[in-house]
């Protein structure tokens, strides 16, 4: 099997493994990953924050994470995320970061993109997406080709 097919297939697993998770617990796994790349770690405020939700929800959803082992947390003291968390979320993010790409390297206006990245990240199969990377990737080596599917898109 080769490089490319191994990465799909493990994407596929890991992708898999998480499909018990629901898109908003993905988002919180997120939230805390980026918060604690920023400050070490997340508080219930912190995540309350950023995904404009009120604490009590926030505060459900923290145990519910913590209880499947996707994140450490410590009353009074903030939260981290455990290896399988960061994995989790690690994955969130590389899928929305493919999506964002390819939607703006196609003109798709940010306020667009940004809501239809959210939309299909959580919903993307591994082989689409790593079906639209190779396409983002193809479109990054060859501008002309990008230059000229532009065109033909904003041609109506």
């Amino acid at each position: 099997m080769g490089s490319t097919s191994t990465r799909v297939v493990a994407m596929a697993a890991r992708q898999e493994a998480a499909k018990e998770e629901t898109p908003r617990a993905e988002d919180y796994l997120e939230a805390v990953y980026h918060l604690a790349e920023e400050r070490g770690f997340a508080t219930i405020s912190d995540i309350s924050s950023r995904l404009n939700v009120k604490p009590p929800t926030v505060s459900d959803m923290v145990t519910r994470l913590a209880g499947k082992g996707y994140l450490k947390h410590e009353r009074y003291r903030g939260m981290t995320l455990t290896r399988e968390g960061e994995r989790l979320a690690r994955s969130v993010i590389k899928r929305h970061s493919v999506i964002s790409e390819f939607l703006a390297m196609l003109g798709v206006d940010d306020p667009i993109a940004y809501e239809d990245t959210e939309g299909i990240e959580h919903h993307v199969h591994p082989a689409t997406l790593r079906r639209i990377e190779k396409a983002a990737e193809y479109l990054q080596k060859n501008p002309g080709a990008l230059k000229a599917l532009r065109k033909y898109i904003d041609s109506g």
